[in-house]
Protein backbone atom coordinates (compact mmCIF):
# COMPACT_ATOMS: atom_id res chain seq x y z
CA UNK A 1 0.00 0.00 0.00
CA UNK A 2 1.20 3.61 -0.93
CA UNK A 3 0.26 6.09 1.43
CA UNK A 4 -1.20 8.31 -1.15
CA UNK A 5 -4.07 7.77 -3.65
CA UNK A 6 -3.84 10.63 -5.77
CA UNK A 7 -1.67 12.34 -7.73
CA UNK A 8 2.16 12.32 -6.32
CA UNK A 9 5.90 13.35 -7.19
CA UNK A 10 9.05 11.18 -5.68
CA UNK A 11 11.71 13.46 -4.77
CA UNK A 12 14.13 14.96 -6.76
CA UNK A 13 17.79 15.27 -4.98
CA UNK A 14 17.11 17.40 -2.14
CA UNK A 15 14.45 15.67 -1.13
CA UNK A 16 15.63 12.13 -0.72
CA UNK A 17 17.13 10.36 2.00
CA UNK A 18 20.39 11.21 3.03
CA UNK A 19 20.42 14.84 1.05
CA UNK A 20 22.87 17.29 2.18
CA UNK A 21 21.09 20.62 3.16
CA UNK A 22 22.54 23.71 4.34
CA UNK A 23 22.12 22.73 7.86
CA UNK A 24 21.23 19.47 8.16
CA UNK A 25 21.29 16.08 6.23
CA UNK A 26 17.62 14.91 5.20
CA UNK A 27 16.20 12.21 7.49
CA UNK A 28 13.45 11.16 5.23
CA UNK A 29 12.07 11.01 1.75
CA UNK A 30 9.34 14.11 0.69
CA UNK A 31 6.51 12.84 -1.09
CA UNK A 32 5.18 16.00 -3.52
CA UNK A 33 1.44 16.19 -3.22
CA UNK A 34 -1.85 18.62 -2.83
CA UNK A 35 -1.92 20.82 0.51
CA UNK A 36 -5.09 18.83 2.11
CA UNK A 37 -4.27 15.15 0.29
CA UNK A 38 -5.04 12.56 2.48
CA UNK A 39 -2.63 10.18 3.99
CA UNK A 40 -2.70 6.13 4.20
CA UNK A 41 -0.88 3.83 6.86
CA UNK A 42 1.69 1.81 4.27
CA UNK A 43 0.78 -1.46 6.76
CA UNK A 44 -0.78 -2.17 10.08
CA UNK A 45 0.69 -0.73 13.33
CA UNK A 46 -0.33 1.07 16.71
CA UNK A 47 0.13 5.02 16.54
CA UNK A 48 2.89 5.40 19.62
CA UNK A 49 3.32 9.21 19.44
CA UNK A 50 1.80 12.18 18.06
CA UNK A 51 3.97 15.45 17.82
CA UNK A 52 5.46 18.79 16.78
CA UNK A 53 7.09 17.84 13.59
CA UNK A 54 7.50 21.65 11.95
CA UNK A 55 7.09 25.02 13.11
CA UNK A 56 8.10 27.06 16.25
CA UNK A 57 6.81 24.50 18.39
CA UNK A 58 9.17 21.86 17.00
CA UNK A 59 12.07 24.30 16.75
CA UNK A 60 11.92 25.36 13.66
CA UNK A 61 9.81 28.82 12.96
CA UNK A 62 11.02 29.17 9.28
CA UNK A 63 8.25 26.61 8.36
CA UNK A 64 4.55 26.13 9.11
CA UNK A 65 3.30 24.57 11.73
CA UNK A 66 3.17 20.81 11.18
CA UNK A 67 2.54 17.35 13.42
CA UNK A 68 3.72 13.92 12.73
CA UNK A 69 2.67 10.76 13.32
CA UNK A 70 4.56 7.91 14.61
CA UNK A 71 3.04 4.29 13.82
CA UNK A 72 5.20 1.21 15.02
CA UNK A 73 4.17 -2.13 13.17
CA UNK A 74 6.25 -5.15 11.06
CA UNK A 75 8.97 -2.40 9.66
CA UNK A 76 10.00 -0.70 12.59
CA UNK A 77 8.27 2.80 13.32
CA UNK A 78 6.92 4.73 10.22
CA UNK A 79 6.57 8.72 10.93
CA UNK A 80 3.96 10.55 8.56
CA UNK A 81 5.34 14.15 8.86
CA UNK A 82 4.09 17.41 7.92
CA UNK A 83 0.64 17.10 8.42
CA UNK A 84 -2.98 17.19 10.14
CA UNK A 85 -3.07 13.48 12.38
CA UNK A 86 -6.59 12.11 11.91
CA UNK A 87 -5.28 9.82 14.70
CA UNK A 88 -4.13 9.69 18.60
CA UNK A 89 -1.46 7.74 20.57
CA UNK A 90 -2.75 4.42 21.14
CA UNK A 91 -5.23 3.71 17.69
CA UNK A 92 -4.45 0.85 15.71
CA UNK A 93 -3.76 1.27 12.60
CA UNK A 94 -5.04 -1.12 9.91
CA UNK A 95 -2.82 -1.17 6.44
CA UNK A 96 -4.55 1.71 4.53
CA UNK A 97 -6.28 3.74 7.55
CA UNK A 98 -6.43 7.17 7.41
CA UNK A 99 -3.42 8.54 9.22
CA UNK A 100 -3.84 12.48 8.54
CA UNK A 101 -3.84 15.30 5.52
CA UNK A 102 -1.01 17.04 4.10
CA UNK A 103 0.11 20.50 5.40
CA UNK A 104 1.66 23.53 3.60
CA UNK A 105 4.97 23.25 5.21
CA UNK A 106 6.99 25.96 3.44
CA UNK A 107 5.41 29.75 4.15
CA UNK A 108 7.18 30.98 1.38
CA UNK A 109 6.96 29.59 -2.62
CA UNK A 110 10.44 29.36 -3.54
CA UNK A 111 10.10 28.08 -6.31
CA UNK A 112 9.68 24.53 -4.61
CA UNK A 113 7.02 22.32 -3.79
CA UNK A 114 5.52 23.44 -0.31
CA UNK A 115 3.12 20.45 0.39
CA UNK A 116 4.66 17.13 0.90
CA UNK A 117 4.39 13.85 2.87
CA UNK A 118 7.51 13.67 4.81
CA UNK A 119 8.29 10.02 5.46
CA UNK A 120 10.76 8.68 7.63
CA UNK A 121 11.62 5.14 9.38
CA UNK A 122 13.08 4.07 12.65
CA UNK A 123 14.11 0.98 14.48
CA UNK A 124 11.24 -0.53 16.53
CA UNK A 125 10.43 1.53 19.94
CA UNK A 126 11.74 4.66 18.68
CA UNK A 127 9.32 7.30 19.95
CA UNK A 128 10.94 10.64 19.37
CA UNK A 129 12.18 12.11 15.72
CA UNK A 130 15.79 12.73 15.01
CA UNK A 131 17.85 15.53 13.31
CA UNK A 132 20.61 14.68 11.19
CA UNK A 133 23.21 17.41 11.40
CA UNK A 134 25.58 18.05 9.23
CA UNK A 135 29.35 16.50 10.07
CA UNK A 136 27.50 13.55 11.67
CA UNK A 137 26.90 9.75 11.61
CA UNK A 138 23.56 8.77 10.99
CA UNK A 139 21.64 8.30 13.58
CA UNK A 140 21.57 5.00 14.83
CA UNK A 141 17.83 4.28 15.45
CA UNK A 142 17.16 6.23 11.87
CA UNK A 143 16.70 4.13 8.74
CA UNK A 144 16.43 4.64 5.18
CA UNK A 145 12.53 4.71 4.31
CA UNK A 146 12.87 3.58 0.68
CA UNK A 147 12.25 -0.08 1.11
CA UNK A 148 8.58 1.15 2.49
CA UNK A 149 7.73 2.52 -1.11
CA UNK A 150 9.05 -0.40 -3.20
CA UNK A 151 6.95 -2.72 -5.10
CA UNK A 152 4.02 -0.24 -4.28
CA UNK A 153 1.45 1.71 -6.53
CA UNK A 154 2.21 3.61 -9.57
CA UNK A 155 2.87 7.14 -9.51
CA UNK A 156 2.46 10.48 -11.45
CA UNK A 157 6.57 12.16 -12.20
CA UNK A 158 5.42 16.14 -12.12
CA UNK A 159 8.98 16.51 -12.58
Amino acid sequence: MFPIKTSYSLPTSEGKFGAVRTHDIHTGIDIYCEEGTEIFAIEPGLVVAVCDFTGQAAGSPWWNDTRAVMAEGKSGVVLYGEIDPAVKVGDPLVEEALVGKVKKVLKKDKGKPCCMLHLECYTHGTRTPVWWFLEQEKPGSLINPEFLLKEKTHHVDNS
